[in-house]
């Protein structure tokens, strides 16, 4: 399988450059591979995102990773502290595993608000009213 995005797309959204046969750059390429069939286990069968929202997932995903690898909150050297403002690691958030799933075209308003209007249709043989004792000229108080 071929990862969802490249290291040119990577490098153009984080602004940075990774030089040609650099370990980094072989690290972002590995990532990238990762993160897509990390990205694979949340699509259903049968269906295919947007190439744009698959690349800037997998991009999203690689940038956090590589900005925290250790997936550390908050780190202290000497007087020095850092809180961090995302985990690390390689992992999808709740809203990226959300775009990965089809939209239900089906039935656009299916969570919406509705009424429905109860009709009950009587026994079997049961006619309303008008009946056709009214067409012979009949009244009820002259049955």
């Amino acid at each position: 399988m071929a990862a969802f995005a490249t290291v040119e797309d990577y490098e153009a959204r984080a602004a940075v450059t990774l030089a040609e046969g650099s370990p980094r750059r072989a690290q972002v390429e590995a990532y990238l591979d990762d993160a897509s069939a990390l990205m694979q286990r949340h699509i259903p069968a049968g269906y295919t995102p947007d190439e744009g929202t698959l690349r800037a997932i997998v991009v999203s995903v690689v940038r956090r990773v590589m900005a925290n690898p250790g997936g550390y909150r908050q780190r202290t050297i000497g007087q020095y502290s850092e809180s961090l403002g995302e985990d690390g690691g390689l992992y999808l958030t709740d809203d990226e595993k959300a775009q990965l799933q089809p939209e239900d075209a089906t039935d656009p308003d299916s969570d919406a608000a509705y009424s429905v209007d109860l009709v009950d249709g009587g026994l079997p043989g049961w006619r309303p009213e008008p009946c056709e004792w009214r067409h012979l000229g009949y009244t009820r108080d002259r049955l």
